[in-house]
C-alpha cells in the first residue's frame, strides 16, 4: 500500500485545524491538532527517509555497475595481452615476450598511480573513462607520488577543474575519418605548480575556442600557457600545457 505523500500530509491538517475554529470552547480539538500533527511528522520523516534511501541505493546500483564494466574491460585488455605474450613464447620469441611483460608493468604501475591520486571521484573518472566515451581514447601519466589531497588546494576543486578540462575535449571529439583521436594526460609538479600537459591527436568540432574553453574551465585557477590552434575539424597534433600556482 502506497504511503501518503507530505502534500497530501500537510493538507489533511486542515480537518483538525478546522474543528478547532468549530468547537473553540472544547479542549478535545486542540488534543486532535496535536496528535494529528505529530502523525503528520512522522508521516513526513518516514517519506524522507524512504527517498534518501532509494537514491542510495540508485547511486550505490550506478557504482556496481560502472565497476563491474571498468573490471569487464581491464579483464579484457589483459587477456588479450596474455594472449599476445602466450603467443610469443610458443614462437621461442622471447625478447618480445618480455616486451609484453613490461608493457603490462608499465600499465599497472600507471593505473596504480591513478588510484593514489588523492580523490576518489577523479581516480573514478580517469579509470573508467573507455566505459562511458567510445569518441577517443584516454591515457593517463601521473607523476609519481602526486595526490591532490596533499596539495595546498582544495581536493575536490582541483579534480573537478581536471574532469572539465577533460570533457572540455571529450565533447568536442569528433568520429574520426581514420585512425582514432587520443588524448594523453600528464599531470605533475613542476616548480611550485601543478603541470597538466594535454597532448591530443585527433578531430576536434570548433577546434578553434578549444583554449577558450579550456580557460573558463579553469576559472582564474591556472592558465593555459601554450596552445595550437589548428584549423577547424583539422586532424593533427596539439598540446596544450596548463600551470596551476600552487599556495605557498
Amino acid at each position: 500500500m502506497a504511503h501518503p505523500g507530505p502534500a497530501a500530509a500537510a493538507a489533511s491538517l486542515a480537518l483538525p485545524i478546522a474543528a478547532l475554529w468549530i468547537w473553540q470552547r472544547s479542549w478535545w480539538p486542540l488534543l486532535v491538532f496535536v496528535l494529528w500533527a505529530l502523525a503528520v511528522m512522522a508521516v513526513v520523516i518516514a517519506w524522507q527517509n524512504r527517498k534518501h534511501k532509494e537514491r542510495c541505493e540508485k547511486l550505490l546500483a550506478h557504482s556496481q555497475q560502472s565497476a563491474i564494466r571498468t573490471l569487464s574491460h581491464h579483464r579484457h585488455d589483459w587477456m588479450n595481452e596474455l594472449q599476445i605474450m602466450y603467443g610469443y613464447l610458443k614462437l621461442n620469441k622471447h625478447d618480445k615476450a618480455i616486451e609484453v611483460v613490461d608493457r603490462i608493468r608499465t600499465r599497472m604501475e600507471k593505473d596504480s598511480r591513478m588510484s593514489q591520486i588523492g580523490h576518489p571521484a577523479l581516480a573514478t573518472y580517469l579509470l573508467s573513462f573507455r566505459t562511458f566515451c567510445d569518441s577517443l581514447r584516454l591515457e593517463v601519466d601521473v607523476q609519481d607520488g602526486l595526490q591532490l589531497d596533499k596539495l595546498p588546494m582544495d581536493a575536490e576543486r582541483l579534480s573537478g577543474t581536471i574532469i572539465g578540462l577533460v570533457n572540455v575535449i571529450r565533447y568536442r571529439a569528433s568520429v574520426p575519418t581514420y585512425g582514432e583521436n587520443v588524448l594523453r594526460l600528464g599531470m605533475g609538479l613542476d616548480e611550485g605548480r601543478l603541470k597538466i600537459v594535454m597532448r591530443y591527436s585527433g578531430e576536434l568540432a570548433a577546434a578553434s575556442t578549444v583554449t577558450e574553453e579550456l580557460e573558463k574551465c579553469l576559472n582564474g585557477t591556472g592558465k593555459v600557457t601554450k596552445g595550437i590552434e589548428p584549423a577547424e575539424q583539422a586532424q593533427q597534433e596539439r598540446t596544450m600545457v596548463i600551470h596551476v600556482p600552487l599556495p605557498a
